[in-house]
């Protein structure tokens, strides 16, 4: 059987509800070879997880999921072969958790204008010291039974045209390719369908992106084949990953579930010994 990676993992270091040590062991379990965790503008499980890894016998391969937004469009950004340890990728991310927390007092505060209290101690409590987001926010909607599903939060009261949207990041994709890239990392879009725009991929490719992430959960068999053809036409790397949160978050499959080419790894190793 041909080796099979996942290059789209979370943990408990952003939204995904798994430790580091349970992703592993369901990487392991599930005959990963290689698999990249990576959280939502925080690095900080790289600290912990290699010896995990490695006595699991799978190869870890340090990323991050970035986020930025451009024409009001919420995008992604993946970054590979990281040093978690650069200086202004840091400055970055403790910038950005500082920020995702004000949104959450902001979130806290919308809501309760619709009469649905939040207590944003309680959703930072949750996030403890991983990066907070939206489904810390729909975990606590629901342990209060404001809501009877995950998926409620987002399409009730916090996804987009919902009455406590926020706003994403409002950092453009170029300043976090540019990060990624001054990090010594190879940045890849992430769920390239959610953004249905292949002339903003384009223009990213002009900024220093240098893959897509053709496999993923939200991309039907017609699309994996229209974004590999886009990846060979403008020279790209292919990635995949399952985007693995845990049992209740609204995205994502199973660990290892898609199957993803070693080949992919191997790609991404070539293209980083040639920056």
């Amino acid at each position: 059987m041909s080796r099979h990676v996942d290059l789209h993992l979370h943990t408990t270091f952003s939204d995904g509800m798994d430790t580091y040590q349970e992703l592993i062991a369901k990487a392991e379990k599930a005959g990963v070879s290689a698999m990249s965790i990576t959280d939502h503008d925080n690095v900080d499980v790289y600290q912990y997880a290699y010896p995990v890894a490695e006595k699991a016998g799978i190869e870890l391969i340090p990323g991050i999921e970035m986020s930025c937004s451009i024409d009001g469009a919420d995008v992604h950004i993946l970054g590979f072969y990281i040093d978690v340890d650069n200086g202004p990728l840091t400055e970055h991310i403790n910038v950005q958790k500082k920020r995702r927390t004000e949104r959450v007092h902001e979130t806290s505060r919308l809501l309760a204008e619709v009469g649905v209290p939040l207590d944003a101690e309680e959703v930072l409590a949750l996030a403890g010291e991983g990066t907070v987001g939206r489904p810390h926010v729909a975990r606590v909607l629901m342990k209060h039974g404001h809501i009877k599903s995950f998926e409620e939060a987002f399409t009730k009261y916090i996804g987009q045209g919902c009455p406590a949207y926020i706003e994403g990041s409002t950092i453009e994709p170029a300043k976090v390719i540019g990060l990624i890239r001054g990090a010594g990392g190879i940045p890849v879009v992430a769920h390239a369908i959610y953004m249905r725009n292949d002339t903003l991929i384009e223009q990213f490719v002009q900024e220093g992106l240098m893959g897509i992430e053709v496999i993923h959960p939200g991309h039907l068999p017609d699309h994996v084949n229209h974004y590999a053809a886009l990846a060979q036409r403008l020279d790209l790397l292919k990635t995949g990953g399952s985007d693995y949160h845990g049992k209740l978050h609204k995205e994502g499959a199973q660990v290892g579930a898609l199957k993803v080419p070693y080949d992919c790894v191997e790609s991404l190793k070539a293209a980083k010994a040639t920056l």
